[in-house]
């Protein structure tokens, strides 16, 4: 993998530390299926950063309207 395409995937330490919340609320959001699409590979996560923004972007429209 180059380093373009390494910088473009993020963690799921990264996207917890970005959202501020504990490993088990990430859990329980997978669970649920609340999550930005994650990439599988093999035991491996990755979140595309483009898709976490866009998620995370949903969700601040939706609190926004909601107020």
């Amino acid at each position: 993998m180059d380093q373009g395409t390494q910088d473009q995937l993020m963690t799921v330490a990264d996207v917890i530390s970005a959202m501020g919340i504990s490993r088990s609320t990430w859990q329980k959001l997978v669970a649920q299926k609340r999550t930005p699409p994650i990439v599988r590979i093999g035991a491996v996560q990755r979140i595309r950063r483009d898709a976490f923004e866009a998620w995370l972007g949903q969700h601040e429209n939706a609190a926004a309207e909601n107020t």
